[in-house]
Order: structure tokens, then sequence, then C-alpha cells
């Protein structure tokens, strides 16, 4: 594509614009509007907003805590920075996306460090403390199907500072940035759906606020001046992502390390280097890439720092450069290798693989895995059917009763109180826009969910379907057989942005008070994404069981469970995108990964926590048995106190073990 053909193509991206996610309004009456009623808001581009906007998410705070604030069509300037605190979401509806706007020369943006559009914040402070960054609390924020536009004269703005921890995201949003510094600045968990178009960066990030990976799916980088995304310790993970038309693609910055993983994505019109890296020796730079196709990108991947006396990499090693005008890499891997652990051959060595052919045309990125959302004009609200969800009615007939007669069925915010388990049907979609505002509960106790010889799930999905759940949390508390989600539904099922609660544990005993977090069995599969587990009183968090349709599991922590954090037994065909795990005090027994008589598994970017406080030491993080292949690309076994996991892996066939913490490429044979 020629210059000026690239600048077309920006520009008439810039002028149409994207559709908007939310094209209707939802009823919700704990939510928060910004509409003219109720504050005093212009929504014309004129008039300065933040105020108003301010105010409607201070509102959030001081009647639900975490909620949603709901932000109509218009275009809205922002003159200062709006803070978000934990909790909150703003979600955009309308035939066009709400705009927020940064006028031409506002005061305090030409300048200077920190200048943030939006400020992502943990807790609202009380009068007289100071403003707290985002931070590893910070959960259940974001942004959605709202655009961000920073004109012209703002040289310093930054549209979005995003520290943030599980469950928080940024979707279907447009940045246009122009001459200004950057559209978002220390990201955390997930961004999805996202365009960036200008700016010295789209990105610039170090380590996310929990220390668990980022995710950025599905999303477009364009005309950045610099690099479209700086990163280090972030353990960024790309999927689906278009770079086009900038001079660096991914640049990890000096003297950092990252663990890198980028999957069936295109970088077109690069001019420098498509991903530049440091710290060639360091076992914790780890760079995979798969499938990814380059079209004028003369070189792939550069190495910055490679010296490391006495050694020297050769010269042919110190750069990657491209394959002719088109190619595809079908695999890369550089770092510490782990080959054929379970075997008496396994070898280890520090190493780039590239496997990279010549392309004649490009193909289109693939298209995203998971369905969307049926259309809006087909919601049924179960609130306008009767659910109180106050936390005290027995709402289950109610919700069996929409199940049955609608596809579609909105729950707005809420606790809604259980009895039965919820069976949906196979084309059935269960939607709310924020899990830890939106719940379904159990009482403790609650009759047929007591006894661990006959689990029975909250919620449960049939064989086959093509189901949805999404934006809401469950809560079992003390029921020792209660199952949160048993998932039989087949390869076009879709579960995410779900919070599994931590269950009641007010006294500090653990014990064995729930049966599974997510359940997954008989030929169950499909898309699961941004999913969050700390449900401390169940024996696993994550449970795989007996399929082998497609799994596809993205930007998930499971944590705190009293056995295991992630089981897999007699399963194919599954991947694991940005899984992470954690052990916390009442769970130092607890594995990362229990894999048994399974095929065909893949782990990305695999993060294993021991938290700081674990008291005790535990032997491995991954057990194995009669199981292969199984690939990790990408592994980070670590604590930040004195009790890692001891190995990283244990193969019980052989009964070898791996040491090694930091791998780029382990594979079980």
């Amino acid at each position: 594509m020629s210059k000026v053909g690239g600048f077309l193509f920006v520009l008439v991206n810039l002028l149409q614009g994207a559709s908007s996610y939310y094209p209707f309004k939802l009823n919700d009456a704990r939510a928060v509007y910004l509409v003219k009623e109720r504050f005093a808001v212009h929504a014309d581009g004129i008039g300065d907003d933040a105020p108003a906007l301010q105010q409607a998410i201070d509102r959030v705070q001081e009647s639900t805590d975490a909620g949603v604030v709901f932000v109509p069509e218009g275009k809205y300037r922002i003159g200062k920075t709006v803070n978000i605190w934990r909790g909150i979401r703003l979600i955009g509806y309308g035939k066009q996306r709400p705009v927020f706007i940064l006028g031409e020369n506002t005061p305090g943006y030409q300048s200077g460090a920190e200048k943030y559009m939006i400020h992502f914040r943990d807790a609202r402070p009380k009068p007289g403390e100071p403003l707290r960054d985002a931070r590893s609390t910070t959960f259940f924020s974001g942004v959605s199907n709202v655009d961000i536009e920073l004109k012209d004269g703002n040289p310093a703005a930054i549209a979005i500072r995003f520290h943030v921890a599980q469950l928080s995201s940024l979707e279907h949003m447009d940045f246009r940035i122009g001459s200004a510094l950057g559209a978002v600045e220390a990201i955390g968990n997930e961004i999805e759906d996202c365009r960036f178009y200008g700016g010295e960066f789209a990105i610039r990030t170090g380590a996310t606020s929990p220390g668990w990976q980022a995710l950025v799916l599905d999303s477009v980088f364009e005309g950045q001046r610099w690099s479209a995304i700086e990163t280090s310790e972030a353990g960024l993970t790309m999927i689906r992502d278009v770079f086009r038309h900038v001079p660096r693609g991914i640049v990890i910055a000096e003297g950092k390390d990252e663990k890198l993983y980028v999957k069936d994505s295109l970088f077109e019109d690069v001019a420098s280097t498509g991903i530049a890296v440091d710290r060639y020796w360091d076992p914790r730079t780890q760079v995979n890439i798969v499938n990814v196709q380059c079209a004028r990108v003369p070189v792939f991947l550069a190495f910055r720092e490679i010296g490391w006396p006495p050694y020297r990499v050769p010269e042919d090693a110190q750069s990657i450069p491209g394959a002719g005008p088109a190619y595809l890499i079908r695999r890369l891997a550089h770092g510490l290798h782990h080959e054929n652990a379970g075997s008496k051959a396994a070898v280890r060595k520090l190493k780039t693989v590239v496997d990279l052919t010549p392309l004649s045309r490009l193909s289109a990125v693939p298209p995203k895995d998971f369905p969307d959302l049926p259309a809006g004009d087909t919601w049924v609200n179960v609130a306008e059917l009767g659910a109180k969800g106050d936390g005290t009615h027995d709402d289950t007939a109610i919700f069996q009763q929409a199940i049955a007669k609608h596809r579609a069925v909105y729950v707005p915010i809420g606790c809604y109180r259980l009895s039965d388990t919820l069976r949906l049907r196979p084309d059935t979609a269960l939607i709310g826009l924020n899990p830890m505002a939106t719940q379904l509960i159990l009482a403790s106790s609650t009759r047929g969910f007591t006894s661990p010889s006959a689990p029975k799930a909250v919620v449960e999905t049939p064989k086959g379907g093509a189901s949805i759940f999404t934006g809401i949390g469950i809560d079992a508390k003390r029921n020792k057989g209660a199952v949160l989600v048993k998932w039989m539904a087949g390869d076009k099922s879709y579960l995410d942005d779900v919070l599994f609660s931590w269950g009641e544990d007010r006294d500090g005993k653990k014990g064995e008070d729930q049966y599974y977090g997510l359940w997954i069995t008989d030929g169950g599969g499909g898309t699961f994404k941004n999913i969050w587990a700390p449900n401390s009183l169940a024996r696993d968090g994550f449970h795989v069981s007996d399929t082998s349709t497609e799994g596809r599991v993205y930007e998930i922590s499971v944590e705190h469970h009293l056995d295991v954090e992630v089981e897999l037994e007699n399963v194919r065909n599954w991947t694991f995108y940005a899984l992470q795990t954690e052990e916390n005090l009442g769970s130092e027994k607890a594995m990362a990964l229990d894999i048994e008589r399974s095929k065909n598994i893949v782990f990305a970017n695999l993060f294993m926590y021991r938290i700081r406080a674990s008291a005790a030491p535990y032997s491995y993080a991954v057990r194995v048995r009669d199981s292969g292949p199984i690939r990790f690309l990408g592994v980070h076994n670590f604590s930040h106190g004195p009790f890692p996991f001891d190995y990283t892996l244990f193969h019980r066939n052989s009964g070898n073990l791996v040491l090694e913490r930091e791998l780029t490429y382990l594979t079980v044979e």
C-alpha cells in the first residue's frame, strides 16, 4: 500500500467510526444515567461535561459502590481529569457511540507527565485522604462503547491511565489521538475491540498492578509516531491484532524484560522493526510468535542488548529480517527452551527458533472465536418480569420462566437469590454488565446444594448448545455440594466477564464448602474469557473433564482453591491464553495445574504465583500423567515471598522434574 493509500485508509476509518455495540437504552433502576434531567450535562462538544460525569461516577459510589454509569449518545467535552473509582463501569449507548473529547489547547495538557483525560483509581478516598492510583485491588472497572478524541494543542495528553486488576476492561472503543501523546498508559487485564489512531504511542505500560498478564484482543493500531506499543513486564498477550503505518510495532523498554505472546496478527508497513527486544540472555525475556503475517516489514525482530561476556551472539542472530515484501511467521520462539520434559532425552537450551516463509498475498486476520450478543431489541429485562434482586426474595421462578420463554435475558444490577438450578436452553443468553454489581447467590445451606456426594449446579447449560453467560457474578456461600456453573455447551458457546465469588469465609476457617467453581464436562467447550475465580472454599476453580470439543480460554485468574486451581481430566483440543493462578494462606497445598489423560493442550503466557504470605513450600506447580502433547509457550513460576513452587513441572510417568521457573518453550510429548 502506498503512503497516499495508507493515509486514505486511515482517513476513511476516522470518518466512518465504528458501530455502536449498545444501540439501545437498557433500563436499570440501580444504575446511574448521565442525562440532563439528573445532571448539568451539555453533550454538545462545547460545554465542559467533566463535572457532570464525575458527579455521575460519584453517585454510583455513594449508592451501590460498584455499578454502572450509562452514557447516552452525544459529544462530551472533558475539560479536566475524570476519576473512575474501583468497580464502576462507563457504558455508552445509542445509534452512535458517545464521544469524550479533549478540546483544542485544553489548559493543563501542554506539558508535564501524567496528564490524563480519564484516570482509573482504587476506592474513592474519604475527605482529607489522598487519591490513589488503580492498583491490585481495583477490580470490575471499565469503559465500553465510548470513543475518545484528543484535539490538537494537547501534546502532553494521554487519554486513559488504566493500571487495573481483574475483571477490568476497555472494550469497543476508538481512540483518535492525533498530535497528543498517547491513548492508554499502564494497562491491566483486558483491552478488546479497540482501534488506536495517531499519538506518539497507543499503549505504554510496565507491569500490571497485580503482576498478571495483560490481554489485547481484536484491536487495531495505526499511525503512531514512535511505536504502537512500548511495554515491559506486562505479560503482554496479543491475539488477532493489526499494526499498520507505524515505525515500530512493539518495543520492549530498554533494559527491561517482557513475556510477549503474539498470535494470528498482522504487521503492515512497519518502517523500522516489527518487535524490538532487550536482554537477549535473560530467561525472563520470552517471545512467542504464532501465525503472524507481515507486509513491508524489513526487520521483524531485533535485539538491542545481546552481549553477555564472555558470550557473544552470532551476527545472524542479532535480528530476524523479513523474507521479501510479504511473509508469514508460522512460529518464532526466543528464550529458554525445555523440550520433551517427560523423557530422558529432554533438552534445555537458550535459543531463537524461527519458521518463516514468503507469501504471495496476505490473508484476512482470523475472525473472533466467540459470538456477538443477540440483538438488543430481543433482550427481556428480568427485573421487569418481577425479579427483586434484593438478596432476600427468592427469584428462582422468575428466572426459570424468563429462560423458558425468551432467548436473551438481561439481568440488571442486583443480588438475585436462587434456590434451585437455572438450566439454560441451547440458545439462551443470560446478560449482565458488571459481575460485582449483578450477582446470583445461594443462601448458605440451601436445600439440594449441601451434599458433596451429589453435586448440584447453580447454573447449568445443555449439551452441545450455544449458550451465552456474561457480566454476572455467582456466590454459592457455604454449600458443600454446590458447583457454580456446570457447562456442557458446545464449540459456539461463550462465557465471559464472570466472577466466581469468594463465598462466605467470615470465620477464617478453611474447609470443603463448595465443590467446583466452573465445571466443563460431557463434551463441553467454547470460549471462556475474562474470568476471575477466587472462591477459596471450593476444591477446584476451573475443572475440565471428558471432552474433546475445542476450548479457548482467555485472560482468567484462578486463585486460592483448596486442592488445585485448574484440573484437566480426559481433555483434548484446549488452549489457554494468559492463565494466571495464585495460592494464598489456606491453599498452600494446592497445585496450579493437574493434567491427566489429556492431549493437544496449549498454555500461552502461563503465570503461576504463590502469594507473599504463603507460609509453607510446595513441591511443584504442574503435575502431568498419561498426557501429551502439551505445549507451554511462556511460563512464569514466581513469588514475591519465600515459597514459589520448588519445581515448575512434575511428570508422574517418568518421574522427571522441571526446575526452571522462567521458560519460553516447554513441551511434554
